[in-house]
């Protein structure tokens, strides 16, 4: 795990070494700038040691012409069969990093390198072979690594985190207001966005081509989850061929995601994705995995996941460890929790903490993120199930623009037979309606622009032909999954200098999963039930039996207590004034009255908490 940076258009070394000096908490082990004058580019990257923990593994890394070179983040799991098959072709290896692995393979195949990569990545390309230096910069298949770049006078700047934009000085300290529209629906900024104005993310499963002068040519997309997975279609099977199945790919990519040469470790909850692969880790490496859970003390005994994974760890034979927050200790990081999340977010603080435990016993962590995203473990998934097939028309004179747009977010959930499939799928997620959305930002904030409908984001990912369930899976993954989960997950951890690996999240697998037919995941509002299935032998009946339980935070008790300070002097900044209407800044100030108050003011003291942090204008 590292961050990359650079510059196509300019080979400005001071400009890149700011960048890179902003990522030092992603790769504290090393630091390397490469500027190619003539070419008018720079390359930057800070290592985070993980295999071949030499300074053989120092980048940006050229192949042994030294007319292509690279800058990688990431890792490659399947890099010694590639290796192989690389040295078959009369490539020779000078360390025993996956980074050279990945460099030979563009070399070999160019840009067709993708497809046989298995793993997460984000890694830029300098090539040049031609007459004229092309640059190629590629995101892993469900964006676990994160990559932006900036459009400038100067070039094309690209970057691992958006502080690093902030840090060059090439791009303006104005937040996007479409952003900040999108982040008070979803709790999080949607990609190809960023909260920055000029910055936009690469996408998910994207590529892009850059010529020399920092101009993109070309974007496309190389994978996609429902095309793929439904290539080879699977033929009906029950669901102990499915679980069988499913077991040897599910210890396939345990195995892959446990290669290392530094600690490795787990995040725990104690729920069945989780233990399903602290479980099989355990089976693996023949040895107790040290595993890593947060609790929230102020949520009082039985609302917390401690007790739980507790008993789930001593179940599967795990070394367990556990760190407990309070109010006080939110409030004593709480700078730098904001500067950690690198975008707002309502999410993330849990692995902010989860993450600054672990990092003093591991490198490395397997997660079970994606879980539910796959095998439709969350409660939503049986509702939307529910009013496809109860899909109607809106009635004459209301469109589903007028309810998503005039209705409170809970009513709308139950009017989901009624939207159309985009706004269906929004609503599942949505905080706030767009009528909503006006009624507290300010009129300066309104003024001159007509904001987008959140829900719009959406139409693409409606994909005709898929049963309901597979079409939430799809929205999940491409939506809350990648925005937030796995970006918070990124920043959070990579803040403590630790590598998350989302097991589940191997593309093999997950192609193998989405495939499936629905009744085999899905059954009365029982979701992960070929997952259950196919780990039986190794979760104890009560894990297997547990209910879905969600994630909890005391945003309550923190608003009401140790942050309750920080609150009012957040809400009375000049942010907040030309972010909201006076009456919404009244209303948060308030004591909350409930968990729904509570949600709405931790989401404005976010918003303004980044503005203020990082004095971004509007």
């Amino acid at each position: 795990m590292c961050g990359i940076a650079g510059i196509i258009g300019s080979a400005d070394e001071k400009t890149l070494g700011r960048m890179v000096d902003a990522l030092r908490h992603r790769g504290p082990d090393d630091r390397g700038t490469k500027c190619f004058p003539e070419h008018k580019a720079a390359l930057g990257h800070c290592r985070l040691s993980i295999i071949d923990l030499s300074a053989a593994g120092h980048q940006p890394m050229s192949c042994p012409d030294g007319r292509v070179w690279i800058t990688y983040n990431g890792e490659v799991y399947n890099y010694r069969e590639l290796r192989r098959e690389l040295e078959g072709k009369g490539h020779a290896f000078r360390t025993q990093t996956d980074t050279e692995v990945v460099l030979a393979a563009y070399v070999e195949w160019g840009e067709e390198c993708l497809p046989r990569l298995r793993g997460m990545f984000a890694f830029a390309v300098l090539d040049l072979r031609r007459g004229e230096p092309r640059v190629f910069l590629a995101r892993d298949r469900f964006g676990i690594k994160p990559l932006y770049y900036a459009e400038t006078s100067r070039g094309l700047v690209f970057a691992s985190e958006v502080r690093a934009f902030l840090a060059s000085g090439l791009v303006e300290r104005r937040a996007d207001r479409q952003a900040v529209w999108d982040y008070l629906s979803l709790g999080s900024v949607p990609q190809s966005g960023t909260i920055l104005a000029q910055v936009k993310a690469l996408p998910a499963a994207h590529a892009m081509r850059v010529d020399a002068a920092g101009r993109v040519v070309r974007t496309w997309r190389y994978w996609n989850l429902a095309e793929s997975a439904g290539r080879e279609p699977i033929p009906v099977v029950t669901l102990d061929d499915a679980a069988r199945n499913l077991r040897a790919r599910l210890e396939e990519a345990t195995r892959l995601h446990m290669i290392a040469d530094v600690p490795v470790g787990a995040f725990f909850s104690g729920g069945m994705d989780s233990t399903a692969v602290v479980a099989l880790m355990n089976r693996i490496g023949g040895k107790p995995v040290r595993t890593f859970t947060v609790r929230f003390a102020d949520l009082g005994p039985g609302r917390d996941e401690g007790d739980w994974a507790r008993r789930a760890a001593a179940a599967v034979g795990a070394e367990h460890h556990e760190v407990a927050v309070t109010a006080t200790d939110v409030a004593a990081h709480w700078d730098r929790i904001i500067e950690a999340l690198d975008q707002p977010s309502i999410d993330g603080v849990n692995t902010f903490f989860v993450s600054k435990a672990a990092a003093g016993a591991v490198t490395v962590a397997l997660s079970g993120c994606g879980g539910d995203e796959l095998f439709a473990g969350y409660p939503h998934f049986e509702s939307y199930r529910r009013a496809a097939g109860r899909a109607t028309r809106v009635p004459a004179g209301l469109t589903a623009r007028d309810v998503t747009g005039r209705l409170p977010a809970a009513v709308r959930r139950r009017l989901l037979p009624l939207l159309a499939p985009a706004e269906r799928l929004h609503a599942v997620r949505s905080l706030a309606s767009e009528a909503q959305k006006r009624h507290l930002l300010s009129g300066e904030f309104l003024a001159g622009w007509a904001p987008r409908n959140s829900a719009a984001r959406f139409e693409s990912m409606v994909r005709p032909g898929l049963d309901p369930v597979a079409q939430m899976s799809y929205a999940e993954v491409s939506s809350y999954l990648a925005d937030t989960l796995l970006r918070d997950t990124d920043a959070m951890s990579m803040a403590h200098s630790l590598e998350v690996r989302p097991v589940l999240l191997d593309h093999v697998l997950a192609e193998f999963a989405f495939a499936l037919p629905a009744e085999l995941k899905l059954d009365r509002g029982v979701g992960k039930l070929v997952l259950r299935r196919a780990v039986r032998d190794l979760l104890p009946d009560e894990v297997q039996t547990r209910p879905k339980v969600g994630f909890e935070f005391p945003f309550h008790s923190w608003l009401a207590g140790a942050l309750r300070e920080r609150l009012r002097d957040t809400l009375a900044g000049q942010a907040a004034k030309a972010v909201f209407r006076s009456g919404w800044l009244t209303r948060c100030a308030r004591p909350p009255r409930s968990d729904r108050d509570a949600g709405e003011a931790w989401r404005t003291l976010i918003l303004l908490g980044w503005l203020e942090r990082t004095r971004c204008d509007l």
